[in-house]
C-alpha cells in the first residue's frame, strides 16, 4: 500500500515514456520517507478523450491512494515530495496535479495470490 495512479494525456508519450513517469512518481513517493519502498506502487492510465481549457496541450494527474490516518501535512508532504520530482521533467505545455486520497481503513483488504 499506497497506490499512486498516473493518468495522462495519450499524446504525452510524445514527451515521455510510461516507465519514466512511473519511475519519476515511485522515487517521489518514497523521497517522501512515508512509506517503505517495497510497498510502494505505481500504475498508468492513458486518456485520449479529454478536454483542457486552460491552454495546455496535456494533463498529467498523480493520485496518490493511501490508507487513512494521516495529517493534511503528511498527506502535503506526500504530495509535494512527487511533485518536485515530476518538476525535474522536462515537459511542455502540461497541466500537472497531485492529490492524496485516503481509502477506508476498515474497509480495505488486499492479498498477494
Amino acid at each position: 500500500m499506497p497506490n499512486f495512479i498516473v493518468e495522462f494525456s495519450e499524446s504525452l508519450i510524445e514527451q515521455i515514456d510510461q516507465d519514466t513517469l512511473m519511475d519519476t512518481v515511485y522515487q517521489g513517493a518514497k523521497s517522501s520517507e512515508h512509506f517503505p519502498p517495497e510497498v510502494i506502487k505505481v500504475r498508468t492510465q492513458a486518456r485520449s478523450n479529454y478536454r483542457l481549457y486552460t491552454g495546455q496541450k496535456d494533463f498529467l494527474h498523480v493520485a496518490g491512494h493511501i490508507l487513512s490516518g494521516r495529517t493534511d501535512e503528511q498527506k502535503a508532504e506526500i504530495s509535494q515530495a512527487v511533485m518536485a520530482e515530476l518538476k525535474k521533467l522536462s515537459l511542455q505545455s502540461v497541466f500537472v496535479s497531485v492529490e492524496i486520497v485516503d481509502i477506508h481503513r476498515e474497509s480495505f483488504l488486499d492479498h498477494t495470490f
